[in-house]
């Protein structure tokens, strides 16, 4: 098979899983990533792995892999579970090297891997119990406990290859660049695509898209990955698309991939003074590979000059010096968002606040207590109705509570991932947990922007009006200050305030 065919299927996925590939396109494509080199380790001190995780993750790519690096012959490997149909025959071997401190191996999609561990704890609590430790504890919130156990779990679910400190995908271009070389010489589109992707400028730009499509926390699989990119380069060889060029290539595929990258279409952010001079041709400097030598002014036909306006100020994006300002133009709520992941721990005490802050503007949008997570209680007869009114007479002082963000634990360090949510807990228990994914972090700091709050989505109040009362019934609340009762107008985003004192009561209202 041509090499550019061998390319071309990786975007429908036929090519994409390493079973049906041979050694030398198996090494064709290898990026090395630090899952192996964890799996090597365990192996080494003879555990029993399980790689789990969904089609298309690399199970298979990795054993195939490690092969090449250490001597599997006498490790007893399972690749592919799905057309089992009864385990005891695994789940015998399991136990047999258990007990026998042996080294094993076992690649299992997530479903049958649940139906295996349910065999297994009917013959062995004992490993039963090791797995479900190993597996609740690779993604670990503070301290990590050490692995002590002959069972290893390897989640790749919990392993994203698109961020920014990982060289994956920038190993992965020069991989492609080599493969084409050769069929770039009978086709034009394919071989400027080729020179394009070989400058630091435009590979950073192209990078610097799947780092924001990282940030959206989806679970991306190699196989996504594979296809995304065979598609960028070769879409240019294919009759749809014929002499597409790279940089609208990323944003015309239709995997889930490329499908995450198109939101951040640099067409759709505005710069009126911008483009402006791209569809009059008036920007002549810095252009990497010269400067276009048509633009949209020029053209008759409305909907050519559109087309040919989203081409030039994408082609603008990648490869014209200036291009990397327009990503300063991304959405607050994506910046935003990415940044509290990256200050986390520098910015702990700061985010907490925050995050309490805009918790509490879900029920009074004119709130700016930070110190106090009040205690909100909504009432409302008609539920197709959002509450026009909460009452708070307790709350929970900042320093009772604590933030933390997920990581590997010890043992799995380096893996590459990308942490997809927070939580926020009291301090000296376990529970109640508040749950902060990515969505709900981008809803409080739409709050934060003072957005309305009847326009959100009402599960977010609801998540966290239930942490509130979990609370509360834990006894970590205290009353307000004077026996102090807050009733908060949230649709005229007003207070009145009751306090008590001596039995008796003085109203005080906010002043609009």
């Amino acid at each position: 098979m041509a090499k550019i065919d061998f390319v071309k299927k990786l975007y429908n996925g036929k090519n994409c899983y390493s079973d049906h590939m041979d050694e030398s396109e198996l090494q064709l494509l290898h990026i090395a990533s630090k899952a192996e080199s964890i799996i090597i380790d365990m192996l080494s001190h003879n555990r029993i792995v399980f790689l789990t995780g969904n089609p298309g993750d690399g199970k298979t790519f990795i054993i195939k892999a490690i092969a090449s690096i250490i001597d599997i012959s006498e490790l007893y490997i399972q690749t592919d579970l799905n057309n089992v149909k009864d385990y005891s025959t695994i789940v015998s071997d399991i136990s047999t090297l258990y007990k026998e401190n042996k080294g094993a191996i076992v690649a299992v999609n997530e479903y049958p891997f649940m139906q295996l561990c349910k065999q297994i704890k009917t013959t062995s609590r004992e490993i039963y119990d090791d797995i479900q430790k190993a597996k609740k504890g690779t993604i670990v919130y503070g301290v990590s406990q050490p692995l002590t156990s002959r069972i290893a779990v390897v989640d790749l679910n919990e392993r994203n290859l698109l961020g920014a400190d990982y060289d994956l995908l920038s190993g992965l271009i020069d991989k492609f660049i080599d493969l084409l070389n050769d069929d770039a010489t009978y086709n034009s589109a394919l071989k400027y695509n080729l020179i394009a992707l070989s400058d630091k400028f435009v590979k950073g730009q192209l990078l610097s898209l799947f780092q924001l499509a990282a940030a959206e926390c989806e679970h991306f699989a190699i196989r996504d990955i594979l296809g995304a990119f065979a598609f960028i380069f070769t879409a240019c060889t294919m009759e749809d698309f014929e002499n597409c060029r790279y940089y609208s290539a990323v944003f015309e595929g239709t995997n889930e991939l490329l499908a995450s990258v198109q939101q951040f279409d640099p067409v759709y952010l505005s710069c009126p003074s911008l483009d402006e001079a791209l569809w009059n041709g008036k920007i002549v400097d810095n252009w990497i590979f010269g400067t276009p030598d048509k633009y949209p002014n020029e053209v008759e036909d409305v909907e050519e000059a559109l087309n040919l306006f989203c081409n030039l100020k994408r082609r603008y994006f990648f490869e014209n010096k200036d291009g990397k300002e327009l990503l300063n133009l991304q959405p607050d709520e994506i910046t935003k968002c990415t940044e509290l992941f990256v200050t986390f721990e520098a910015q702990k005490k700061k985010t907490k606040e925050t995050l309490i802050r805009a918790i509490n503007k879900l029920f009074l949008p004119s709130s700016d207590d930070k110190k106090q997570l009040h205690i909100w209680t909504t009432h409302r007869y008609d539920m197709s109705q959002d509450a026009a009114v909460a009452v708070s007479s307790k709350s929970v002082d900042a320093s009772e509570l604590e933030i933390l963000m997920p990581r590997p634990a010890d043992w799995l360090k380096g893996l590459e991932y990308i942490p997809d949510h927070i939580i926020m807990k009291p301090k000296a228990l376990d529970t109640p947990v508040l749950t902060l994914n990515v969505d709900f972090l981008r809803t409080l700091n739409a709050v934060e922007d003072g957005y309305p709050i009847g326009l959100l989505a009402p599960q977010y109040e609801q998540a966290a009006a239930m942490f509130l009362q979990q609370l509360d019934d834990k006894g970590i609340s205290e009353p307000n200050d004077d026996g102090e009762i807050i009733i908060a107008s949230r649709t005229r985003s007003y207070k009145k305030v009751i306090h008590i004192q001596d039995g008796k009561y003085d109203f005080e209202e906010e002043e609009n």
